[in-house]
């Protein structure tokens, strides 16, 4: 399994050879509670052209580490990755609180981000009191997953994800919702410049349409696909879908011979 010294913490990630070169390398970022596995259907949808990272990050999945207090903590340790990978500069991508981090490293290190891709995610990510006061208590508030996925997932498809939420620990949960509730970008979604994909899922309840559309209306240029029959896991449960709108998005940041975007 391939693993990176991240600033001296043992960090996991997935990845692609990326044989033909044509294509600028792809960042993906999970969501709370998540790891790189979240990608693993966008992983199998690929041709092996493009090269893609996707990380867990500190805490989660196969990476060790202490869990990151905040977004603005989580946008530095995707620095320190890129860093530790030698990426100049990428396309980034993030689901639900991987996107307010995406979000949150644009704003920083604008020059190294050429696209944007966000899935299931907004400019602000609230959470319910209740579920933040479960967590610290160290109860899981969840009694099922219809809150994550659509009606067109399978109920045994869900009992099966169930059982994996429940393998995570509430204190992993408490970190991420806490630092999504503290997430705030909407006064300065307009100032990231980047070329952007808004994906997001017609069924999705814990980021609903209107969030992405909040996004579309401040990001110049931005691409906003709503996917049908979809909930908030909409690149796991239409993988096929969500990989072929990406790819069609990183079209536009072929490589030439010369090194420059066609």
């Amino acid at each position: 399994m391939p693993y990176l010294s991240v600033k001296g913490t043992k960090t996991f990630y997935l990845c692609t050879s990326g044989k033909s070169g044509n294509f600028l390398p792809v960042v993906l970022i999970h969501g709370a509670g998540g790891s790189s596995q979240r990608w693993s259907g966008q992983f199998s949808n690929w041709q092996n052209q493009e090269t893609l990272f996707a990380v867990d990050l500190p805490g989660h999945g196969n990476s060790e580490g202490a869990l990151l207090k905040d977004i603005g903590s989580m946008a530095e340790f995707i620095a320190d990755f890129a860093q530790a990978l030698a990426l100049e500069t990428f396309i980034l991508g993030g689901h639900s609180m991987g996107g307010a981090v995406a979000q949150e490293f644009t704003l920083r290190y604008p020059e190294k981000v050429k696209g944007l891709i966000l899935i299931g995610t907004g400019a602000r990510l609230r959470v319910a009191q209740s579920i933040l006061d479960a967590l610290a208590a160290g109860k899981m508030p969840f009694k099922d997953v219809n809150h994550l996925y659509g009606s067109a997932t399978p109920d045994e498809q869900k009992a099966g994800e169930m059982k994996e939420l429940e393998k995570i620990s509430p204190e992993v949960f408490w970190a991420d919702f806490h630092a999504c509730n503290e997430f705030d970008r909407v006064g300065d979604a307009e100032k990231i410049q980047v070329p952007s994909l808004i994906l997001v899922g017609d069924e999705d309840v814990m980021t609903p349409v209107k969030y992405a559309q909040f996004l579309a209306s401040k990001l110049p240029g931005a691409d906003l696909k709503v996917i049908g029959s979809a909930g908030h896991m909409c690149m796991e449960e239409k993988a096929a879908e969500v990989a072929e709108e990406i790819r069609s998005f990183l079209n536009q940041f072929r490589i030439s011979a010369s090194g420059a975007n066609v």
